[in-house]
């Protein structure tokens, strides 16, 4: 149980919350009561719930969710159906990337470099750099206007609970950016990495915000940048908080292909295959997100799963997933002995220091090679002609139980860690013979 959690456990025995939430759906509280009852832990910190995994435990019981409605008071309210939170995964999985190659010779630029990206302003600011903004919203002016937080101006929000309206005034909010054309402002959330979804709020605070501020059209986005590949999707807002309709989406790398050509039965043949590593079998799925690791292991100093829990926005348990995952592909290790810090290996250093997304690709999938369970789980890929639809993690449960010891009901789970591994080298690879 995280510190967060624990504070709000003593915060829901303090407080009569859960009896006027019964009651009528939903109850305000004050940051100072917060504060009170969680032993002075930060109220703002207790609120920020990003992601549906972040939520505090007593909330995830109840279905609950919470907001801010004015400069230290918040609203707790019955979220049956998880409205606060979108999910994500489903649209990554569905858009198909594309290149995208801007007549600027971006080079020519010493201070921003793709291969260094390690802030979502930086990776907003490439994008805009490179005109791939313009491109995705068909405009031929567009300026960079809104950037970091401020106070919110009034305005309603009609909540799940009992389509209860409450009023907002003077909330804090952070806009990643905002950029601005002769008929619409366009409104940026931003994140490093793919996420598996996110809380509506950060975009519905500052769409309600600039709709009350401007005649212009607000036009609300979520960006992603995750190793070498930038996901533009943008939303439309019903009446009521949960509203939030996907419009369209795209996802480009910039001046590099999106495939790339491996013979793989060759790499194969030419690999040199290692012990199992002792370490837990990886049962983290996004393998860009290890690329991340790596290349952003300095600049934002990821030496415990702490740091990485907190730079994707997930949880510890997560953290040490993905902390474990790049320490079996051997882009981590551990630091001293009774240190909980990580280092990056050579072969880590060689990945955050690779110029593109192919080279940094083709050496995870080299590393991955060297593994006894995934190298019999790619043969097996390449003696089905490279037919993803014919493997499953029924099929590769007894693959990894040849080479680890797992129960069934284990090895199940991580196959499907591998499968989705397996789809990382098919969408992003070309397949030669």
């Amino acid at each position: 149980m995280t510190q967060n959690d624990e504070a709000w456990e003593k915060i829901f025995e303090r407080l009569p919350l859960l009896a006027d939430i019964e009651r009528q759906g939903f109850v305000f509280v004050s940051a100072d009561d917060i504060k009170e009852a969680s032993d002075k832990r930060e109220p703002r910190l207790l609120a920020k719930q990003d992601t549906k995994n972040s939520r505090p435990e007593v909330f995830k019981r109840n279905k609950l969710s919470i907001l801010p409605v004015e400069n230290g008071k918040y609203v707790i309210f019955r979220d049956e159906t998880s409205q606060t939170y979108y999910s994500l995964e489903q649209l990554f999985s569905d858009i198909t990337p594309e290149e995208y190659n801007p007549t600027r010779d971006y080079s020519e630029f010493q201070t921003i470099e793709a291969r260094k990206i390690s802030s979502e302003s930086q990776a907003i600011d490439f994008a805009n750099l490179v005109s791939l903004l313009k491109t995705f919203t068909n405009e031929t002016e567009l300026f960079l206007t809104i950037r970091g937080r401020q106070r919110s101006e009034s305005f309603s929000v009609k909540i799940p609970a009992n389509h209860q309206t409450v009023e907002v005034s003077g909330v804090q909010i952070e806009v990643d950016a905002g950029f601005e054309s002769p008929n619409k402002i366009y409104l940026f959330e931003a994140k490093l990495g793919r996420v598996e979804d996110f809380n509506i709020r950060q975009l519905y605070y500052p769409f309600k915000d600039w709709s009350c501020k401007s005649t212009k059209e607000i036009v609300p986005l979520f960006f992603v940048y995750t190793n070498g590949l930038f996901y533009i999707l943008q939303f439309a807002f019903g009446e009521e908080y949960g509203e939030l309709h996907f419009v369209r989406g795209k996802c480009f790398t910039v001046n590099e292909p999106v495939k790339q050509h491996i013979n793989l039965y060759r790499l194969l043949q030419i690999t040199t295959i290692e012990n199992e590593p002792d370490v837990p079998y990886p049962q983290a799925n996004d393998l860009d997100k290890i690329i991340d690791i790596a290349t952003n292991f300095h600049s934002a100093e990821l030496t415990n799963k702490t740091a990485i829990a907190e730079f994707f926005n997930f949880d510890e348990r997560q953290g040490d997933y993905y902390a474990n995952a790049a320490i079996y592909l051997g882009l981590l290790k551990r630091g001293p002995p009774r240190s909980s810090e990580f280092e990056l290996t050579r072969e880590g250093e060689f990945i955050a220091n690779s110029p593109n997304r192919s080279q940094r690709n083709l050496l995870l999938l080299k590393q991955m090679l060297r593994k006894p369970s995934f190298n019999e789980i790619i043969r097996i890929f390449v003696d089905q002609n490279h037919d993803i639809s014919s493997l499953n993690s029924k099929l590769l449960a007894p693959v990894i139980q040849r080479h680890v010891s797992l129960n069934d009901t284990t090895a199940k789970r991580r196959a499907s860690t591998g499968m989705n591994w397996l789809r990382w080298i098919y969408v992003g690879m070309e397949f030669s013979i």
